[in-house]
């Protein structure tokens, strides 16, 4: 099997799953926009559109700023679960030993299979709310910010690959059955600063967030929310940074995944 064909085999899967599966499609398409009001239903309770700018200091659009949130903080939990998180489906259903002595390194798997799921996912959500951001800018500017947001799904999804992996080296040579990501998830997007921004959180929490790819792939889809045309030079700079985290994350995976698969055959822990 090539590579190639790991990649059509993520879309057919992908395909008879929503296909055989209507609620899941529907839930799907629900999903992010339950999300959202659950996080601008929140605000208004507590705050103004006034309130929220002299807060965060930002002269943001609080209804971009939350969308932007809400689609990367989506889009990294799939990354987690569906790349770091498998390992452990995959040894409840009995089937890790086979993927194991499959052709690939299962790193490449896991990655490669999930790549069309999270292009189609991703890219769902973000059609879901341009309506929204054309609506509340203009049709020239809502294009604009829906561009910025696609460059950060697309350029923060290489780093969280990388770095979902690593989880997978953990799992898969220890004998973890529990929901380990069900408790990871919350506390990554804490310190991402999914919720409110990394720079406002405590000192401690700000040098978590400094490795954390997903802390740069929020700020770069963020600048879509601030009031006129998005900057280029801060655009610039996060794209760097993440294709910098692109190369770190994903080299260590290589490295460390292959010993973790050593580790798990040779104790049994498969």
């Amino acid at each position: 099997m090539g590579l190639i064909s790991l990649l059509k085999s993520g879309i057919m899967l992908d395909i008879y799953f929503f296909k055989n599966n209507k609620s899941e499609l529907l839930s799907m398409l629900l999903w992010p926009y339950l999300m959202l009001g659950l996080i601008l239903g929140a605000g208004m309770l507590f705050g103004s559109t006034s309130a929220f700018k002299q807060n965060t200091g930002l002269n943001a659009d609080p209804i971009i700023y939350f969308i932007a949130s809400t689609i990367v903080a989506m889009a990294a939990i799939s990354v987690m679960w569906e790349v770091g998180g498998n390992i452990l489906f995959l040894r409840w259903i009995g089937a890790l030993p086979y993927v194991l002595l499959a052709p690939h390194r299962i790193s490449t798997t896991l990655i490669l299979s999930y790549i069309p799921r999270y292009l189609f996912l991703s890219l769902i959500q973000l059609l879901e709310f341009a309506p929204i951001i054309i609506l509340v800018e203009n049709l020239s500017s809502g294009v604009l910010k829906i561009l910025v947001l696609a460059l950060a799904i697309v350029v923060g999804m290489l780093p969280l690959l990388g770095f979902s992996a690593l989880f997978a080296s953990i799992l898969i040579s220890i004998k973890e059955e529990t929901h380990v990501l069900s408790w990871l998830n919350p506390l990554i997007l804490l310190f991402s600063g999914a919720l409110y921004p990394a720079y406002l959180l405590p000192y401690w929490t700000q040098v978590i967030s400094w490795i954390l790819p997903s802390t740069y792939t929020i700020e770069l889809a963020r600048l879509a929310s601030i009031i006129g045309s998005p900057q280029l030079a801060p655009i610039t700079f996060l794209i760097g940074v993440l294709l910098g985290m692109t190369i770190v994350y994903n080299s260590l995976a290589y490295i460390l995944i292959d010993i973790g698969e050593r580790k798990a055959l040779g104790k049994g822990a498969i």
